[in-house]
């Protein structure tokens, strides 16, 4: 049986302690007044059970729909827990994020299981330095000629499928997200590390092994049992948890095969260049290299330890091809759902590719901007499917949040700022955020590129937002806690 099944895990006695010690945790300022969905059936796990087990947004939405942008919810306990997709409030939160506003122990943790103690591990001044190291990695990405390493690998993808409809009499089934996540792994190993991984060749590819649905197999769909196990680990002292990841579990062996296969990989590339720069190579400006040259660095702000070395190397890693992998399985599906879609992009890809072969041209990273329509299903797919959509954060210290429109409470009080405590926890809805109708117009759930050409009231294109570091989606979030890569992907 697994050890994050709640009930081997935890016997009675410990449960009891546990749920004290919860109450013991309760923030300073109830936010009790705030209206949210009542809990479906008796039991412990309050309303995780519908944010977590269905597809993504099945239940947030209705919510949503029925409470608006910010409302109450109910965790462990009948702990109360705020889900906010508010822009003004989420761009509050993450202007101070890392900061005033941090990540709960337990979404720490469980990161640092498989990513260590590297970026998104980090907070306050050490983020702060972790961010100031890897910046430089990420500028200028337009004139580093990384359009070829994409064709290259995209074009392997592509043969390879080919060759498996062509080479079988009977209809052949293609994993299509196994493919892709290996065709972008081999991506980042080539433009971010100048290193061939091999995994599309290599189908007992260790690395990718590691890496093949290493999120969903973890968090995707749980059990009562494990929503239980995962959330109550909250309440326990962060030591316990060097102590549950050296016991006997499946769900976490998944985890644990990703920390030791990258950090091999890893620690490996960096060895290899360091040996390079110290017999007189190039420092160049991609991610390894910034890296090492961080790990040579004199100036203690500048210098990262080798265990944070493996951590930047693994989180780039896994956030640079997971999240990127998905989205483009994504955008597979709705080109497959909506053919004439298909047909437009087809059409504008191979117009500017003729025009670029008649100019006697590589395709280049500008050439991008001509192709309008393509672009706008590229935002819309990111809209409508963000691959990281439920993170959460707590206050430091109590704050109040500024809302874009006013809620009313339970009281009948309409309230344009909402007061909360220290440690209130706060779920990041950036799925709801992405579908909400005062941002995305009348119909936010619907696949509707032409809203980012030619927007109208019915169809908005976002633009009366400010969150969001690009075309104010709440994917790559914004602040010091936006994604680093945003441009890359």
């Amino acid at each position: 049986m697994d050890l994050l099944h709640w009930s081997y895990l935890l016997p009675l006695p410990i449960v009891v302690l546990v749920y004290l010690k919860a109450r013991s945790k309760l923030p300073s300022i109830s936010i009790s007044h705030i209206a949210g969905p009542a809990v479906s059936a008796k039991g412990i796990l309050g309303n995780l059970w519908e944010y977590y087990h269905y597809g993504v947004g099945e239940f947030e939405f209705r919510w949503q729909e029925q409470y608006g942008a910010v409302y109450r919810f109910k965790a462990l306990f009948g702990e109360d827990r705020l889900l906010v997709a508010d822009p003004k409030a989420l761009q509050y939160i993450y202007r101070t994020a890392g900061t005033k506003w941090r990540k709960p122990e337990i979404r720490r943790e469980f990161g640092r299981i498989y990513l260590g103690r590297g970026i998104a591990w980090a907070q306050g001044d050490d983020h702060k330095r972790h961010r100031k190291i890897l910046t430089p990695a990420f500028g200028n990405l337009e004139n580093r000629d990384m359009i070829p390493s994409f064709l290259e690998n995209a074009e392997r993808l592509c043969e390879k499928w080919r060759r498996l409809t062509t080479s079988s009499e009977t209809t052949s089934a293609i994993e299509v997200t196994d493919g892709i996540s290996r065709a972008t792994l081999d991506t980042i190993g080539i433009v971010g590390f100048h290193y061939p991984f091999g995994a599309l060749d290599n189908e007992k590819n260790s690395l990718a092994q590691a890496y093949k649905n290493l999120l969903v197999s973890t968090f995707g769909l749980p059990s009562k049992g494990k929503i239980f196990a995962q959330h109550v680990l909250g309440y326990l002292p962060v030591g316990v948890f060097s102590v549950l990841e050296k016991l006997p579990s499946r769900s976490l062996q998944g985890l644990k095969n990703v920390a030791i296969e990258g950090d091999r990989v890893a620690m490996a590339l960096v060895k290899e260049r360091i040996a390079a720069v110290v017999s007189g190579a190039e420092i160049g400006k991609d991610v390894l290299d910034v890296i090492v040259k961080a790990n040579l660095s004199e100036d203690p702000q500048s210098r990262l330890s080798e265990e944070e070395l493996s951590a930047q190397m693994r989180t780039i890693m896994v956030a640079g091809h997971e999240t990127t992998g998905n989205t483009i399985a994504f955008l597979l599906y709705e080109l497959g759902r909506h053919p004439e879609a298909q047909q437009r992009v087809r059409s504008e890809v191979m117009s500017v590719l003729r025009e670029c072969a008649k100019e006697g041209k590589e395709l280049a990273a500008k050439h991008f901007e001509s192709m309008n329509y393509t672009v706008a299903v590229i935002k819309e797919v990111l809209r409508l499917h963000p691959v990281v959509y439920g993170p959460f954060l707590a206050p430091a210290e109590d704050d109040v949040l500024p809302l874009s429109k006013p809620i009313k409470t339970l009281d009948g009080k309409e309230i344009s700022a909402l007061p909360v405590g220290k440690g209130q926890v706060i779920h990041v809805s950036i799925s709801g955020y992405n579908r909400l109708r005062d941002i995305w117009g009348e119909y936010p759930h619907d696949f509707i590129p032409e809203r980012w050409i030619r927007p109208t009231d019915v169809n908005k294109d976002g633009s009366s937002s400010h969150f969001g570091v690009y075309a104010n989606l709440g994917n790559f979030v914004s602040g010091a806690q936006s994604c680093l890569g945003w441009k890359f992907a």
